[in-house]
Formats: structure tokens, sequence, C-alpha cells
């Protein structure tokens, strides 16, 4: 059997009006991750049979040996110059949010998991491989049940290495994206979800976000949630913010190692959606001031703390949305056209529906409330960054940690090891130094130190400062 992201056979079914039709199997991305969430699932329930375990086992080497991951040693290997690599960035590259983007080695593609429990087999394997060790040792050292391809996938962030006698020292926002939403919506009730931050960042023993949100579907007391019942409060506010629905919320769940059929998914979002009404009403709002802004030329438009306006001479006619900051979105040549509605698999279902979208590059793009938002809240997170870097850099007193990278809403210092803690210090007040635009926005950072770039709870504690 050939393991390709392309059909792998065609089975004949007889449908109940006894018409022939095809049932087409593959093995692409998303049905291997589905599968391994659900033997995951069963293995710690029970456990597998031994053609469960082959098929996990195939479903493994599937989705990591022909994921872009392990590809990035011999990228990192090709790019770096003297052992430092340089031009990985592409400054505004992220097309509507105005986001850095990746170039090269893809540095904010990194895998975020970590080898072994809480990367305690993760320091060794990088000793090991920047030793020269072969394919085989790697498959054979611990953990043994990992097969090597995920290994190379799960070490591609800690083979970034300070210098020596160097440490890096970095910093990242706390739900950032789960805190701006909110704000932009300005609205009374999108308030009361930011003193639910404002509380926990005062105090973190009382429920963060994420708890109210799996108490809200669960239906539980916020302080009888459970840690895997508090993953689906994330899951849902990540996947659920930007008007995202069922498949939203699944995808998100994948990366998480959590599977929902379509029934529960179903029931998460209309919950969610009732325990956060202005959200809805945000991007109602949303939609409803681009359109009136589209339809009056010139007229400004507002929603929250955004605005619109239309100009009918640029670039053939271009919709502007204005970000807090003052920065311009632009969505050119809106139009209304019928498309083909397709399934799943990117197939055309026969049906036709008419949608809205705009002119990017040579193509278009589909526009809705929920890319207005996601660009909105993506584009702002994006102001937020640049400010800190910005500061950071321009600032004499502060060359002794320069940046060395960015990953989302990430800021990677480089500093002497004896100077780790003043740094550590200086960057969690950048972090929650707010600019004017952002008045009321509540920021909080988690800053951490370690020799290499990782989420090894363990190599962190080691270097912990």
């Amino acid at each position: 059997m050939s393991l390709r992201t392309t059909t792998l056979m065609t089975i004949t079914t007889t449908t109940n009006d006894e018409q022939d039709a095809e049932l087409v199997l593959s093995l692409t991305r998303e049905r291997v991750e589905r599968l391994l969430v659900m033997l995951d699932a069963k293995r710690a329930n029970g456990g597998l049979n031994a053609d469960e375990a082959k098929a996990r086992e195939v479903a493994e080497l599937r989705l990591f040996g022909a994921g872009a991951s392990p590809k990035k040693f011999a990228r990192l290997e090709a790019q770096q110059v003297d052992g430092v690599l340089r031009d990985q960035y592409r400054f505004s590259g992220g097309f509507q949010t105005g986001r850095m983007s990746s170039r090269g080695a893809q540095i904010q593609n990194l895998t975020r998991d970590v080898l072994g429990e809480e990367g305690v087999a993760e320091a060794p394997l990088v000793d090991a491989i920047a030793d020269g060790c072969s394919y085989a040792e790697l498959a054979a050292a611990k953990p043994v049940d990992v097969p090597a391809a995920r290994k190379l996938a799960l070490l591609g962030r800690p083979a970034l290495i300070a210098s020596p006698g160097k440490v890096f020292v970095w910093s990242d926002w706390s739900a950032i994206e789960a805190r701006i939403t909110p704000w932009l919506a300005a609205s009374e009730d999108a308030e009361r979800v930011l003193d639910i931050f404002r509380a926990n960042d005062r105090d973190p023993t009382r429920p963060d976000i994420y708890t109210i949100a799996a108490a809200d579907i669960l239906h539980k007391d916020p302080n009888a949630v459970v840690k895997t019942e508090r993953s689906i409060g994330k899951v849902s506010t990540l996947a659920l913010g930007f008007g995202g629905s069922v498949g939203a919320l699944q995808d998100m769940a994948l990366s998480y190692r959590i599977h929902f059929d379509d029934a529960e998914a179903r029931r998460i979002v209309d919950a969610w959606r009732d325990a956060n009404p202005w959200a809805r009403e945000f991007w109602n709002a949303l939609w409803d001031a681009a359109m009136q802004a589209w339809e009056l030329p010139g007229t400004i438009t507002t929603a929250g703390r955004t605005a619109f306006v239309f100009h009918a001479d640029y670039l053939g006619g271009s919709l502007f949305m204005a970000l807090p900051s003052g920065r311009l979105l632009t969505y050119p040549r809106p139009r209304w056209r019928d498309v083909d509605v397709l399934d799943k698999d990117g197939k055309p279902t026969g049906e036709r529906r008419t949608e809205c979208s705009f002119r990017r590059g040579h193509g278009r793009v589909k526009l809705w409330h929920g890319t207005l938002c996601e660009n909105l809240v993506q584009g702002t997170a994006a102001d937020l960054l640049r400010n800190a870097v910005t500061r950071i850099e321009t600032n004499p007193a502060l060359a002794f940690m320069p940046i060395r990278m960015t990953c989302h809403d990430e800021i990677v210092t480089e500093v002497d090891e004896a100077r780790a803690k003043k740094a550590k210090a200086i960057l969690r007040r950048e972090m929650l130094t707010a600019p004017d635009w952002a008045e009321g926005l509540p920021l909080q950072s988690e800053e951490s130190v370690a020799h290499y770039y990782t989420k090894s709870k363990v190599a962190l504690h080691e270097d912990k400062s």
C-alpha cells in the first residue's frame, strides 16, 4: 500500500436508490490526524488490539514522515553561515494582517510539542544530533515508541541554540488574541470578558478565561473544572472567536490532540456562542459597517474600535479597515459573485452560492465577517509586537539584549548568562507596556530563559532565572 496524499483505492458501493457511487478512501493529513487522535484516546482508555496498534504506527509514519518539520534540519544546515541563521523573515509577509512571515527554515512554524514527558528526552537528542548521530541511532534512542521522523520534528525548535556563554531570554504574550478580540468589540458584555483576564492577572488562583469557557460549556462551577475539561474551553476560545463553527473547532482541536464528533462539536459551538453574545454582535457589527462603507463611498463607518471607508478610485475600488493603531488593511475590488459549493475534499458538489470576495494577488479570497474579525485581531497583535520590538531595538540602554527572533507574539533575545535575570525583567516590562492607542487592553506575558529555544519544562526549570 502506497502512503500518499492521493487516493489510495476506490470502492464501489450501492446507494439506497441502487445507483453505483464511488467511496474514496484517502490518507490526507487531516484524516490521518483525526485517526491518530481517536486511536490515542482508545489507547488511553483501555488499549489497542494488534491491528489498531499497527494502524497507529502506519498513521504516524504517514503524518510525521511526510511532514515538513524533519526537512527543516537540511534547511538549517544549508542556510546557516558560521553557525548563524540570517534572512529568515519577510516584513509584513502576512498578506492582509501585516504580520511578519517566515522564509527559509520557517522559524515561525516550528513544532511546539516537546519530546518525552515535559521534554525530558529533548536535551540528550539535541546533543546526539550535534555530534552526528545516525538515523538508526536516532530511532533507537529513548523514547523508542516515537518514530524517528517525529523525533526530528520535535527537535527543530531546540536545534536553535544560543552562542557560547549566552542564553536566550524570551517573552510570550498570554492569550493575546483572546484578549484583543473583546477589547476591539468595546461593548459592555465584552468588557466583562476582559475583567476575567484582569482578575486572573492580579491573582493567578482565580479561574482563567479557558476555565470559565469550559465551565460555561459544561455547565459546571469553574472551580470544579479539571485540566482535561479546561482544554475544551481553551480550544473553543481559540477556535470560535473569529466566527468559526464546527469545522474550525474540530480543526483547532486536532492540534491539541482532541477529537470532537460533529454532534459534540455543534453542541460546544452553540454553548460557547450562548455564553458569549458579545462575539456575535461584534461580528455582525463588523460586517454591517463594512457593507455600509462599500455602499456609500467616502463615508466612514465604525464597529467597536475599528473603522471602514471605501475609495472607488484606489486599485479599482478598495475597502479599507482601520486598526486602532491607525494602520489600514486593504481589500481591493470587493465583489459579489456565484461560486461552486465544495465538499470537505475541495470538490464541487454541484450546488452554487453567492459569495463576497476580494482581489489578492492573481486570485480572489472569500470576504465575510470571520475574515474581517481575524484580520483585525491579528493585525492589532502585529502592531503590538512591532511597537515592543521598536522600543527595545531603538533603546541604546538595551543594546546588551539584541532581538534574535520573533515568533508570532513572542520576542526572543540573546544575552550573557550573567545578565539573564536583568534582561528577563526588562523584557517583561516592555511586553506589558501598551502603546497609547491600546489603552484598556489587559496584557500579560510569560518569560523564559534557556540555553536553547524550547518549550520543555525541564529545560526551562533547569535554566530558570
